[in-house]
């Protein structure tokens, strides 16, 4: 037998929330969230660069 955690059922219970609120239906929320995008365009993160560690670098001109 399983029990859910706290987090897994708050997490549960805030998509039935989302869910009721926008009707159920995806496209709305959807449209919602493009709407939230674009009223906090400074906050979007468009691309992610991945920036080597200087020890991974260290450890690599060590080993030979």
């Amino acid at each position: 037998m399983s029990t859910d955690s706290p987090i897994v059922e708050e997490v549960r219970k805030r998509r039935c929330e989302l869910s009721e609120r926008f009707g159920h239906d995806l496209r709305a929320y959807y449209e919602h969230l493009r709407e939230v995008q674009a009223n906090h365009q400074s906050r979007v993160v468009d691309q992610i660069t991945v920036v080597r560690s200087r020890r991974v670098e260290n450890e690599g001109k060590t080993r030979r």
